[in-house]
């Protein structure tokens, strides 16, 4: 390259092209990434933000659930506490076990239903982010 420019081969005019063409070329490559970039960064804040909102939601109905375990608790104690016999208070014993039991598995099933339905909300978030990126590329 170097005696092409000292024997003149390479004019003035093919230089400036070949150097616009460059800087061009380098421009749109940067454009690119930097889309990519934009649309990356904002694909990850979505997903975040996404599971950020499932972690609440299945925090606060685990705290529902425990408050309102409580709450059944006290209830059958004070039922147990004002009891008159043994019989009565092994029948508030037995109903709450029951209760409980049947409250558990309700929760449970809830409980798994929202993870669920959170996860899939979440992979449909990645997989969206995933089909973005593939057009951008």
């Amino acid at each position: 390259m170097n005696q092409m420019f000292a024997n003149g081969a390479f004019s003035a005019g093919a230089f400036q092209a070949f150097a616009e063409k460059g800087v061009s070329t380098s421009r749109e490559f940067y454009t690119r990434t930097a889309a990519l970039a934009h649309e990356s960064a904002k694909a990850l804040s979505e997903i975040a933000d996404t599971a950020w909102g499932s972690t609440k939601l299945l925090n606060e109905k685990v705290v529902q659930n425990v408050a309102a375990n409580i709450e059944a608790a006290f209830a059958a104690a004070h039922g147990i506490a004002a009891a008159k016999s043994l019989a009565e208070i092994g029948r508030i014993q037995s109903e709450y076990a029951q209760q409980l039991a049947t409250k558990t598995t309700e929760q449970t099933k809830e409980f798994v239903d929202l993870s669920t339905r959170a996860a899939q909300h979440l992979i449909e978030k990645a997989q969206a982010a995933a089909r973005s990126f593939q057009h951008l590329s």
